[in-house]
């Protein structure tokens, strides 16, 4: 919109100098540069600061005022063009070195150039950070085409092996019973031999041949008829003994009856 007001000015001027046959005189380059400057200040002040950008430099081509420099530098400080707004400072203080308002632009330049290192830092702080998350990022994604083509490497392998035949399971037979053992019988444990000095050991033992030999002869059977004969046999002669003691006379006829010789 002022763009198109500046143009409609510029086409009126051009028309009437045209029209005189004269170029326009430097009172009539000081009435639109006052113009731009007016317009400029309302735009301002409603916080229009494009708007007033616009006029405070087309009143500034029209009349070269350092004032319009600083005006110009405070709309570019409002709009945040820090950058802009330094370089119109310091081109302010560069043509009016004996401003009254010197002060005031040292201390807009040295707070403006304090952020402008810190937005700097900032700037190269976010750098960073998106090329470690960049960084970051393709790691990621190099380490899921890894895993991603073990896997699938890992899943061939086991389609391709041959598959091992599982054996059946063969019938377990039934184990069998188990004798159970009697009780053990103990042996005997026959104590060493003692030593002593008060007794003369017997030397004499029975082998374990005569102990067998004796044992094999009372098993058997003539043994046992034997033993019968001579048990009867001396029963007889019991039996005749006792039979002819009951006389006097001896007890064969060759014998002399020895009672009486032991009478006298």
């Amino acid at each position: 919109m002022l763009s198109t007001r500046v143009a409609v000015l510029v086409t009126l001027g051009l028309a009437l100098g045209l029209a005189s046959g004269a170029v326009a005189s430097p009172d009539q380059d000081k009435v639109l540069a006052k113009q731009h400057y007016e317009s400029g200040a309302s735009h301002f002040d409603l916080a229009e600061y494009e708007q007033a950008l616009v006029e405070f430099k087309e009143a500034y081509r029209l009349k070269p005022d350092a004032t319009l420099l600083y005006n110009i530098a405070q709309c570019h400080r409002k709009l945040g063009n820090i950058d802009e707004a330094l370089t119109f400072y310091k081109n302010y203080r560069r043509r009016a070195p004996d401003a009254p308002n010197r002060d005031e632009i040292e201390r807009r330049i040295s707070e403006l150039e304090a952020e402008q290192q810190a937005r700097q830092a900032r700037k190269a702080e976010e750098a960073r950070e998106a090329k470690a998350a960049a960084e970051m990022k393709a790691a990621l994604e190099a380490k899921a085409a890894l895993d991603a083509k073990a896997e699938a490497e890992a899943k061939a392998a086991t389609m391709s092996a041959p598959r091992a035949e599982t054996p059946e399971p063969q019938p377990v037979a039934a184990p069998l019973p188990t004798a159970v053992a009697g009780p053990a019988i103990p042996t005997a444990i026959s104590p060493g031999p003692e030593t002593r000095t008060d007794l003369v050991q017997s030397t004499a033992s029975t082998s374990p041949g005569e102990a067998t030999a004796e044992t094999s002869i009372l098993h058997r059977w003539w043994f046992w008829t034997a033993v019968g004969v001579v048990v009867a046999a001396g029963g007889v002669t019991a039996a005749l003994l006792a039979s002819r003691g009951g006389g006097n006379g001896p007890f064969c006829s060759d014998c002399v009856a020895t009672s009486g010789v032991n009478a006298k």
